[in-house]
């Protein structure tokens, strides 16, 4: 929740010193069903070239995972629940808007510094005794790492906008606890989906921002 409160009062801070900017927010639709809420925001000059942003939010008991872990005297996690606030503050530029600003369709290629805490709890299924037994686990901690972004940004009125595309999550370091380890996937907030596994779709969230300017 600190992450939270953290974006609302940057959020303010920087509509008030930016008067004479150009500021819009919104919301990430496409973190609804993983019963997340993100809220993001843009600060420039000239919003179709490049901007500042700032993005935050709260995931809630989110359940996706509990795929087989792989270890000898494990089966796998059951009834996984990530619960976890972040934060996102970058940048980014409209490679088609910056020189044809009155283009319906942009392209917004964005970098932003990542911070998400979590919160973890599941069900362990092992047989290290020779019987099927379970056991409560959990975990916490704060992921730090890089989100890159593409995006088609659709002008929809002179004050809506709506941006679909993608955002890939690049963490500084991997963490080796049991949660998101091993060879099963688990949610991280404000990231997607994560596991120790370096495939293609680990660290994918989609993008599908309605955004309103506000000056």
């Amino acid at each position: 929740m600190r992450l939270l409160l953290t974006f609302v009062i940057l959020s303010f801070a920087c509509c008030g010193y930016a008067q004479n900017w150009q500021s819009q927010m919104g919301t990430n639709l496409a973190t609804l069903p993983g019963k997340s809420i993100e809220i993001t925001s843009e600060f420039s000059p000239n919003l179709n070239a490049w901007a500042l942003t700032l993005q935050g939010g709260y995931t809630f008991q989110n359940s996706f995972g509990g795929f087989a872990s792989g270890y000898m005297c494990d089966c796998g996690v059951d009834d996984i629940k990530t619960s976890g606030a972040f934060l996102k503050a970058g940048a980014r530029i409209d490679v088609i808007r910056s020189s044809k600003p009155t283009a319906k369709v942009g392209l917004k290629l964005g970098s932003a510094f990542v911070g998400s805490s979590y919160d973890q709890k599941g069900i362990i299924n092992s047989f290290s005794s020779g019987e099927k037994t379970y056991y409560p686990t959990s975990e916490h901690g704060i992921r730090i790492g890089l989100a890159l972004s593409a995006a088609a940004a659709f002008r929809l009125s002179s004050r809506w906008g709506l941006d679909v595309g993608l955002q890939k999550f690049v963490p500084f370091s991997s963490r080796d606890n049991y949660l998101i380890s091993g060879n099963f996937m688990s949610h991280q907030p404000g990231v997607g989906l994560l596991s120790q596994e370096a495939t293609w779709y680990t660290g994918l969230q989609g993008i599908i921002t309605i955004h309103y300017q506000l000056n």
